[in-house]
C-alpha cells in the first residue's frame, strides 16, 4: 500500500515538474496508474507504454471524479475540463523514477536488489522469508521488476518496514543500472549468468555486462553477493569491495553442502542445516544467494535457517503436486537452457521422484539466433536420461525432437524413450493427462511462460 505522506509542492519539485492547477500545500499520498482501478478522489498518473498511452484516457478519469493528474505537459492542452490538481512533467516515466529514488532515500534500512539469468523471483521470496523472521519487509509483487514495476514497488516502502528486497529484470544493456540506481541497494545479488533473453542481449558477454551493472548501483559500503560457481561471475572474486561469494566450490565464502538431502550452509566458523520445503536441490543456489544477502544485512545463520525453512515456494517454480498416485513437478513459469538443465538434473538425480519418469517440455523462448542450437543440445541430453516417454511441443522444440529421435538411447541404455512431438501441445495433452490420472510415476512439466503449460493439468 502506497503512503507517500507528502504534498503537491514537494511532489512537483521532486519529479522536476510544475503545479498547473491546485493548492501547492495540499496533501499527496498515493496515485493510481490503471483507469480500470481508479476510484473517486484518487490521483491518476498517466504513462506511455509500448502499446498504450494512458493520456488518451484522461477524459474517462474525469467521469470517475479523479482528484488530480500527473501528466506530460504537451498532452493536456486540448481539454476543456480538468480535475482539481494537475502536475505537469516532461516525461511521466522519468518523473516516476525520480519520485521512487526520493522515496527510497527516506528509509535508512537494508535493501537487497537481485538480478541474474535464473532464480531471481525464488531468491527474492526466500530472502523476504528470512527478513520477515526478523521484521516486516517490502518487496515487489509478482514480476513487477522492470522500469515501471520496480519504481512502483519502491513506492510501497513504509516506516514499518525493516527491510527491502527487490528483483531487477532486464532485456537490454543499461536496464539494470537504470532501475538499480533507484533501489540503491545495500546488498546487490547476482544469481548467475546464463542464456536467457538472448534474442535481446545477443550474447552471454552482454548478459554479464548487463547483470553486473548492479555493482555500480550499490549504496556506499554496500556488499556484492555473487555466485562463485558461475564461470562468468568468478572474476568478481578479484574486486576490491565488500563481497560474499556463494557456491559449492572451495573458493566460496558461503559454502553449500548436501547433508543427507538437506542444505548445509557454512559461513566463517558457523554451519547450519536447512530443510528446504520440497527438498529440491535445484533451489540450493537460490537459498545460498538469499542467505548471502541476509548475512550482508547483518542477520546470522540462525535467522537464515528459520526463514528458509518457513519459505513457501512460488507457484509454477519446481512446484510439487500430487495427482492421484502421480507426482507432478510443475515448473512452467519460465525456461531457458540453464534452468531446463537444472530442472532435469534435479528430477532425474535427486532420488526424490519415483519411476517411471515422464517429461512434458515446451519451447525455451527468447533465444534468438541461438534457439535451434540450444534446443538441439537439449535433445541430445534428453536421450540419456531414462525417461519412459517424452512429450515435446512448440515450434522451437522441433529441433530437440529431431535430435532426440536421431540420437537414440545413451550407450548402455536399455531403450530409447518414446517421443511425442507437435507444435501444439493439444495433440498429446489427452494422452499425458490419462497417464497422470491412470498410474504411478513422476512427471516434469517445464516450458517458457508463453507456452502456458500449467494448462496441461488444469482440473486434475
Amino acid at each position: 500500500m502506497m503512503e507517500l505522506n507528502t504534498d503537491i509542492e514537494t511532489l512537483a519539485k521532486t519529479v522536476t515538474g510544475r503545479v498547473i492547477r491546485g493548492a501547492v500545500k495540499a496533501p499527496f499520498n498515493s496515485f493510481e496508474t490503471d483507469t480500470r482501478k481508479l476510484k473517486s478522489g484518487e490521483f491518476f498518473w498517466a504513462f506511455k507504454g509500448a502499446a498504450h498511452d494512458a493520456h488518451v484516457f484522461l477524459e474517462e478519469t474525469l467521469e470517475k471524479n479523479v482528484k488530480g493528474w500527473i501528466v506530460e505537459d504537451h498532452k493536456i492542452g486540448r481539454f476543456t475540463a480538468y480535475p482539481e490538481f494537475v502536475i505537469g512533467v516532461w516525461d511521466t516515466l522519468k518523473a516516476l523514477h525520480r519520485l521512487a529514488a526520493w522515496h527510497r532515500n527516506r528509509f535508512p534500512i537494508p535493501v537487497a536488489a537481485i538480478t541474474g539469468s535464473n532464480g531471481k523471483s525464488t531468491t527474492k521470496e526466500m530472502l523476504k522469508s528470512i527478513f520477515e523472521h526478523v521484521g516486516p519487509a517490502c518487496s515487489n509483487l509478482g514480476n513487477l521488476n522492470n522500469q515501471f514495476g520496480l519504481p512502483l514497488s519502491l513506492l510501497e516502502l513504509q516506516s514499518a518496514h525493516k527491510f527491502g528486497v527487490f528483483e531487477l529484470g532486464a532485456s537490454k544493456k543499461g536496464d539494470v543500472f537504470e532501475i538499480g540506481t533507484l533501489a540503491k541497494p545495500t546488498a546487490a545479488v547476482i544469481t548467475n549468468i546464463g542464456p536467457a533473453h538472448l534474442e535481446y542481449f545477443g550474447d552471454l558477454e552482454t548478459v554479464f555486462r548487463t547483470k553486473t551493472e548492479i555493482i555500480d548501483c550499490l549504496a556506499p559500503g554496500g556488499t556484492l553477493v555473487y555466485n562463485a560457481d558461475d564461470k562468468y561471475l568468478e572474476v568478481l572474486k578479484a574486486r576490491k569491495m565488500n563481497k560474499i561469494g556463494f557456491g559449492w566450490c572451495g573458493g566460496a565464502d558461503l559454502k553449500i553442502g548436501d547433508r543427507a538431502g538437506a542444505l548445509e550452509l557454512r559461513f566463517k566458523d558457523k554451519t547450519v542445516i536447512v530443510n528446504l520445503p520440497g527438498k529440491v536441490r535445484y533451489n540450493y543456489l537460490n537459498a545460498a544467494a538469499a542467505a548471502g544477502a541476509a548475512l550482508a544485512a547483518g542477520l546470522d545463520l540462525a535467522a537464515v535457517k528459520a526463514g528458509l525453512e518457513a519459505f513457501t515456494p512460488p507457484p509454477m517454480r519446481m512446484q510439487t503436486l500430487k495427482i492421484k498416485d502421480a507426482v507432478i513437478i510443475l515448473d512452467a513459469y519460465n525456461a531457458n537452457p540453464a534452468s531446463m538443465r537444472a530442472a532435469l538434473e534435479t528430477f532425474f538425480n535427486s532420488g526424490d521422484f519415483p519411476k517411471p519418469w515422464y517429461l512434458a517440455l515446451g519451447d525455451m523462448k527468447e533465444l534468438g539466433k541461438y534457439s535451434a542450437a540450444y534446443h538441439a543440445e537439449l535433445g541430445r541430453y534428453l536421450a540419456g536420461l531414462g525417461a519412459e516417454k517424452i512429450f515435446l511441443a512448440g515450434p522451437e522444440m522441433k529441433a530437440a525432437a529431431d535430435e532426440l529421435l536421431k540420437t537414440g538411447p545413451a550407450p548402455g541404455g536399455t531403450h530409447a524413450a518414446e517421443v511425442a512431438y507437435d507444435s501444439d501441445p493439444a495433440a498429446w495433452t489427452g494422452e499425458l493427462r490419462a497417464l497422470i490420472t491412470g498410474q504411478k510415476g513422476s512427471f516434469l512439466i517445464k516450458a517458457s511462460r508463453a507456452m502456458q503449460f500449467e494448462r496441461l493439468i488444469e482440473g486434475l
